[in-house]
């Protein structure tokens, strides 16, 4: 058995798929398995997969059944996830790029948290990612300045709930972190955004500041867009077009409401009074008028990463 299996969730990813494949065999850590699905995808992403799986032979698993069919990318990472069974778990997008040295990188922070806390504590390492477009253009050298995220909150729980720094591309987990996250319902907006949950109320979170892939950015993410980088810029966007910065903010609330439920609801019995009343008061947040939610907000400390962030937050609640 192979010490690290790499998960890879694939949907309609055939143009940017071997790109990702070819940059995990430049790793400078070898003992390592691809486990991956195809979630019904509409073009030549199956096909792409049988070629690796015909190159790679044991070095690499494709799941195909029971379960058939498109089954989103929560499910797809339920089932590739499930039957992983290496001692550590790295996620990768697709459509993303491995930078030189990311497996030796994060191999060596794990083991040593694993080292410090042990193996039976979840661990969660995650680092930078340098932004680029389809064509691997850059657009930003830093995914958490592009992003305004908040570092220093990275382990803070209640911070956590409504904001996460981290990507799933840049991701390692250990099997007790998996075992402990899993399965996941489809009120779980994101894998990333969950395990981090996970991590910081039950184990540990490592930041590592290198930049490890090229998070590609295309028409196809999922994944919001940041907000203006400055107070002025949320302003002005609010003054230009209103209607569709509140739209913005409301859709995160829907994300960010059954999330943290789903997770109160799971983990109830093992977390903190003040975890648990954090969690219950953002499910309710798309539920309650616009000043029991800037209550909620201020009274439970459910910040964003970035003053600009929270003006709008504030504004539009």
């Amino acid at each position: 058995m192979e010490d690290i299996d790499i998960a890879i969730p694939a949907y309609n990813c055939a143009a940017w798929l071997d790109d990702l494949m070819e940059s995990i065999l430049q790793q400078n850590v070898a003992n390592w398995r691809i486990v991956a699905r195809d979630d019904a995808s509409t073009d030549g992403t199956a096909a792409r997969l049988a070629a690796w799986k015909q190159r790679l032979g044991e070095r690499m698993m494709i799941l195909d059944g029971p379960v058939r069919g498109n089954l989103g990318l929560v499910g797809n990472y339920n089932a590739i996830l499930g039957a992983t069974t290496s001692r550590w778990i790295m996620l990768a997008d697709a459509d993303d790029v491995w930078c030189a040295g990311k497996l030796g990188l994060a191999l060596q922070a794990m083991r040593a948290a694993e080292t410090a806390h042990g193996s039976a504590t979840p661990v969660l390492v995650f680092t930078d990612a340098k932004v680029v477009d389809e064509h691997l253009g850059t657009l930003a050298e830093s995914y958490w300045r592009w992003s305004r995220a908040n570092l220093a909150a990275a382990s803070v729980f209640h911070r956590l709930v409504v904001d996460n720094p981290a990507i799933s591309s840049t991701i390692m987990m250990n099997r007790a972190l998996v075992d402990l996250a899993l399965p996941m319902t489809s009120a779980v907006w994101a894998l990333d955004w969950w395990a981090m949950l996970v991590a910081a109320a039950f184990g540990q979170i490592v930041k590592l500041d290198e930049r490890t892939i090229l998070y590609r950015r295309h028409s196809a993410n999922d994944s919001l867009e940041p907000y203006a980088a400055t107070a002025t810029g949320m302003v002005r966007r609010l003054l230009a077009a209103p209607s569709s910065a509140r739209k913005k903010v409301h859709r995160l609330i829907d994300q960010i409401a059954p999330q943290a439920g789903a997770f109160a609801e799971r983990f109830h019995n093992e977390l903190s009074a003040s975890d648990l009343a954090a969690l219950k008061a953002a499910s309710r947040l798309p539920y309650v008028g616009g000043m029991q939610r800037r209550w909620s907000v201020a009274r439970h400390g459910l910040w964003f990463g970035s003053f600009p962030k929270n003006i709008g937050l504030m504004l539009l609640l």
